[in-house]
């Protein structure tokens, strides 16, 4: 009898922490947000960098490319493996406007590419410095805030380099 009371109780006991750890589990929309941009970012930094080995009309476009598509393809594992951890469902594509600079790449060539390359990525890395910033001073999870600071002097690094 007092063996089924406590087998009763641990059970009960069980069922309460259920909730309060599946709430936990629950990234804050800040969170979230961020994972799926970062990742959107990391997927059109990887193309456009392919792109960019392929078409640089400069050497130092193509050595950027390869740059950004070795670093960011280093970022986004890193980032699936956080929001993997989070239940977190990241899209698999680019966002629209990452897809209209894409466009904008392909239609381009020689130097005019370099051009176009070099301006959408300094965007693109002031945008991803910003997201990561926000998310260090506003999320709520520990692991993404860490994926957003281990991402951080990477891409300071792209925009210092596309700068020179």
């Amino acid at each position: 009898m007092l063996i089924r009371r406590a087998v009763t109780a641990l059970g009960i006991a069980g069922l309460l922490l259920v909730p309060a750890t599946a709430a936990q589990a629950a990234p804050s929309s800040q969170d979230s947000t961020y994972l799926k941009a970062a990742h959107q970012s990391n997927l059109a930094e990887i193309a456009g960098g392919r792109l960019a080995e392929q078409k640089g009309r400069s050497s130092a476009v193509r050595n950027l490319g390869a740059r950004f598509v070795r670093d960011h393809t280093k970022l986004d594992a890193a980032l699936r493996k956080v929001a993997s951890a989070e239940n977190v469902s990241l899209p698999s594509a680019p966002n629209a406007q990452q897809q209209a600079v894409a466009a904008r790449y392909k239609a381009a060539s020689g130097s005019a590419f370099d051009s176009v390359f070099v301006s959408t990525q300094m965007d693109a890395h002031m945008a991803a410095m910003n997201a990561g910033q926000t998310e260090i001073s506003r999320g709520s999870d520990t692991q993404v805030k860490d994926a957003a600071r281990s991402a951080a002097p990477v891409i300071a690094s792209h925009h210092s380099a596309l700068e020179a």
